[in-house]
């Protein structure tokens, strides 16, 4: 492909090498429409399409939000409910999702298999011009908002997906802090309103202004198309223009941004809900935030990213261990919210009070005043862009789609799509720059500089949440109240339609108009994972192939069957001490530096394996995983070593520090992801493994080092002693079995050699119990619920269930949870244990979800009766047990796999029953669904209770 070629419609208006990937840009501009094209083609195995469009919010309805759900609900060509879901059961997807962002919406799908890719692209791109909401607004009403009202008698309600979904985001302290800000920082652009939407505002949109909204933005003239990988470009494009794009006209409608100008210094003073059992002291979140950058300033927002972590990004770092030290704060960070058309830099103060924050702010002047005059030290510099440099080469995966969404991050403003994709002539032009005072002057731009800075003073209530409620519930019933007989009458009318669409199934006529893979494309062996036994100085190493040299991982699984349980329940909290407290020979800052400049990653935490005959038994393990590059392989081990061996673990205060830290991080976890939590402690009573993995880092986790900090006031000396006990009974050599992910071989004999010797537990697996609630509320400051659900019976094949579960949870959850019962999310799954649970995120009846997994075995009989095809089914299934992974993930999956006991003729085995599966098949575990073990809910103090009169409730403090 040559520049100036046309083909199908597309003439190319770029090709250029990109050595950095491996790979060749080819631009493209659609004659017609304008569309804008970009191929990264690559010989990488996942192929992605993507397409976005520029969305600009004028209001905090969250449109563009509910949009994005919308259109992936029926087509013209494919004329069913939701080709989403039939495409989640049925594709050998590598992603399948969309995104909305402050200005823009992205539908990004990718596949390793050509069919399957072609297939998903297909469907996307009539889903997004061609979508079924101009002849349906039951759509609108299911994903957006509607009114739940049956008949006069009822109480009305709202209810709606994504209304449901941003109930849950508002929740979080956090969320709210960006979202305030970003009202105060742009006033006069898009970024002033909540994209995702503000549940208050949602219920204003009109299905007449959702459709409009529509017409107007999804145009191929606003559309930007991007592709990665070795995709067959005549095909697509061909598709592309054929089907779609030839169809329209040029648009001349522009939607461009104005910059924001610098706001005048600007103060706000918001609230969020705390739990009852939280003193209203100590809970205040004070927030600093300005505009810093435009997209243009690509190496700047790297420095300001650089800055953030080496000013707050440990407790050591010299910002947040000043704040720390004035006793009037839990926490600090520094971020920097990149992304979008301008940049802006947030300074976030945890846990204070109102009345401290003018000395804070003395604090963070005098601090930042005295480093610019001193000058930041260079060794934090550049230990930080080597870990930004590490993170950016490594990626996440799908890496395609990360490189799209970097691709956006200039392109949507008209920039270069290459620019925030290669990083080579950036880092090295930000290395240059460590010879004068570029960063000084920056820090002193961020944090001295008053003009346009927004502060907000985020304070605790008891009765905001309380408050949120009544407003929502007067204004629904005002809305109502304000109706003509007439106009209730028609929105009964409305909610009858509604219950009969939903009700409906899609006819086979209609699906099967859907592209679908066939069984056959998929192959009939599972991706490998080797493991290969080693042995160096009495201690096993399992080694693992990297398909890439340049980083090396390591995992070191240190034995822990013997600890007893006031020391398993306190190892969360050691973990995390472990690498944040200063070394013999590195006090806490120098220890951050070599870590950061050292390491690519340094992750300390536990896992759990099942025994293979016994679930009363299992083996749980402490790990130290590291990733780097190779050539900092003598100088990780030497780190590693220094860490396991040397951490001091007296200071009291410092302990303190990071247990309070803890303690407030897990409690937002669990408020922001309960359906984890829940889950995991209704399945506790099932086995041993459920069992350590609940009290090691579950909600019963949480509440016995809460209390334990509570009674311990300011005497950490019993967390101290059992730290140090922990350290020097858990790292020797006795008790290690090495994982080393690598494309070379390389030996650590070094660190082994480093390791005293001790004694080993007698055997490496334990017999572990709870004593648990059966049925468990928690009552959380949030708008929505979370519940999980365990089955009492183990399943009887695991292939089965795994396929089961799939079915379960996009057949039947779906259906009577997220679409009837409004939640963002439900779904059914399996453990290697073969323990069945179920899951509702972001619900706002929790109560009813609860009755649906029971009703489960109800389901799959009469589901089996009518002999459907599972083919779909098993395919979802084994596309969700073949993620895209990195060589360290993979390396860590076969970890699973060996410490498991699970061999790869078993694998082979379970694929094979699997691709054989019939309907039929499924009913042999039937006598699973048949009863619930237990349950847990986190939730609302009115829905909680609602769940039986037989909950124990508890209340997250």
């Amino acid at each position: 492909m040559k520049l100036n070629d046309c083909l199908h419609g597309f003439k190319v208006t770029r090709c250029e090498s990109v050595d950095e990937l491996s790979s060749e840009l080819i631009e493209m501009s659609h004659i017609k429409t304008g569309a804008r094209l970009v191929w990264l083609k690559n010989n990488e195995e996942n192929k992605l399409f993507s397409i976005a469009f520029k969305t600009l919010p004028s209001d905090d309805t969250g449109v563009f939000h509910i949009l994005e759900h919308s259109v992936l609900c029926g087509s013209d060509k494919y004329p069913v409910k939701e080709p989403f879901l039939e495409l989640m059961k049925s594709s050998m997807n590598t992603f399948l999702n969309a995104m909305t962002f402050p200005d823009k919406t992205l539908y990004p799908v990718s596949s390793r298999n050509d069919r399957d890719f072609m297939n998903l692209t297909k469907v996307y791109l009539d889903a997004v011009f061609r979508p079924s909401i101009y002849s349906n607004p039951c759509i609108f009403q299911q994903e957006g908002w509607h009114t739940e009202y049956r008949s006069k008698d009822d109480v009305p309600l709202y209810k709606g997906v994504v209304f449901n979904e941003m109930k849950g985001v508002m929740s979080s302290v956090f969320d709210r802090i960006d979202y305030e800000l970003l009202r105060m920082l742009f006033p006069d652009n898009c970024y002033h309103y909540n994209s995702g939407g503000d549940p208050v505002y949602i219920p204003d949109l009109t299905y007449e202004q959702f459709i409009e909204t529509h017409k107007t933005y999804y145009h191929p003239s606003n559309s930007y198309i991007y592709l990665d990988g070795p995709v067959d470009i005549d095909a697509v494009l061909e598709l592309i223009d054929s089907e779609y794009l030839s169809k329209y006209e040029m648009s001349d409608v522009k939607h461009d941004i104005p910059l924001q100008k610098q706001i005048a210094p600007t103060e706000r003073t918001c609230y969020y809900e705390i739990s009852a059992e939280e003193p209203e002291t100590e809970h205040t979140h004070y927030v600093w935030g300005k505009v810093l950058a435009d997209w243009s300033e690509r190496v700047k927002i790297l420095a300001y990213a650089v800055l953030a972590w080496v000013l707050t990004g440990t407790n050591d770092a010299p910002l947040k261990r000043a704040l720390l030290d004035t006793g009037l704060c839990l926490d600090a960070e520094m971020t920097l919210m990149d992304g979008n058309q301008q940049s802006y830099g947030i300074l976030a103060v945890q846990n204070t009070d109102r009345e401290n924050c003018d000395k804070l702010a003395e604090t963070i002047r005098s601090t930042v005043s005295k480093i610019v005059a001193e000058g930041i030290d260079r060794r934090d510099l550049e230990a930080a862009i080597n870990r930004f440099e590490f993170k950016f080469r490594e990626g996440d995966e799908p890496q395609a789609l990360e490189r799209n969404i970097y691709a956006l991050s200039s392109w949507l403003y008209g920039g270069d799509p290459l620019m925030y994709i290669v990083g080579d002539k950036d880092f090295a032009e930000l290395r240059s720059k460590l010879s004068g005072d570029y960063f000084e002057k920056l820090l002193e731009e961020w944090l001295l500089d008053e003009n346009g800075r927004a502060v907000l003073y985020l304070l605790p209530s008891h009765s905001y949440g309380a408050e949120q409620k009544k407003d929502e519930d007067d204004r629904v019933r005002n809305r109502v109240n304000a109706m003509t007989d007439a106009q209730k009458d028609d929105l009964i009318r409305q909610n009858a339609a509604l219950d009969k669409w939903q009700g409906t199934a899609d006819t086979p006529e209609q699906l099967a108009t859907l592209p679908r893979l066939p069984l056959s494309e998929v192959s009939p062996e599972p991706i490998s994972y080797v493991t290969n036994e080693d042995q160096s100085m009495g201690v096993k190493l399992l080694r693992h192939p990297a398909s890439k040299k340049g980083i090396t991982s390591i995992a070191l699984y240190f034995s822990i069957a013997d600890l007893c349980e006031d020391e398993l329940v306190l190892l969360e909290s050691f973990t995390n001490a472990i690498s944040n407290l200063p070394t013999k020979n590195y006090s806490g800052a120098e220890l951050q530096r070599k870590i950061t400049s050292i390491l690519g990653s340094l992750a300390i935490g536990k896992r759990v394996f099942k025994h293979p005959q016994s679930s009363d038994l299992c083996s749980p393990y402490l790990v130290v995983q590291t990733r780097f590059l190779e050539q900092n392989l003598s100088q990780a081990l030497e780190l590693t070593a220094e860490i396991l061996n040397n951490t001091i673990y007296d200071d009291c205060s410092l302990v303190h520090e990071l247990l309070k830290q803890q303690d407030d991080q897990t409690k937002h976890s669990i408020i922001a992801s309960g359906h984890s939590y829940a889950m995991q402690r209704a399945r506790a009573s099932l086995s041993a493994p459920a069992a350590m993995n609940e009290l090691l880092g579950g909600y019963e986790n949480y509440k016995r080092i809460h209390a334990m900090l509570d009674n311990a006031g300011d005497d950490m000396s019993g967390f101290i002693n059992t730290y140090k006990s922990l350290a020097a009974k858990l790292f020797c050599r006795e008790r290690l079995t090495a994982s080393i992910t690598s494309a070379d071989t390389p030996s650590i004999d070094q660190l082994i050699n480093k390791l005293p010797h001790g004694t080993a537990p007698e055997s490496e697996s334990v017999r572990f119990s709870l004593d648990l609630p059966a049925k468990q509320g928690v009552i959380i400051p949030s708008g929505v619920s979370y519940s999980g659900a365990a089955l009492a019976n183990k399943a009887k094949s695991l292939p089965v269930w795994n396929v089961l579960s799939t079915v379960l949870s996009l057949e039947y959850l779906w259906i009577e949870v997220r679409v009837k019962g409004g939640a963002y999310g439900a779904g059914a799954s399996v453990n290697n244990n073969r323990e069945g649970s179920f899951y509702s995120y972001r619900d706002p009846s929790p109560a009813a979800s609860l009755e649906t997994f029971a009703a489960s075995g109800e389901f799959l009989s009469k589901y089996c009766a009518e002999n459907p095809s599972i083919d779909s089914y098993i395919i979802s299934t084994i596309a969700r047990q073949e993620p895209l992974t990195s060589d360290s993930s993979k390396g860590f999956t076969a970890d699973s796999f060996y410490f498991n006991g699970t061999t790869e003729e078993q694998r082979r085995e379970n694929r094979r029953k699997m691709l054989s599966l019939k309907a039929d098949d499924l009913l042999s575990e039937s006598d699973s669904l048949k009863e619930l073990s237990g349950f847990c809910v986190f939730g609302p103090e009115e829905a909680v209770k609602a769940c039986g009169d037989d909950l124990v409730i508890d209340h997250i403090a």
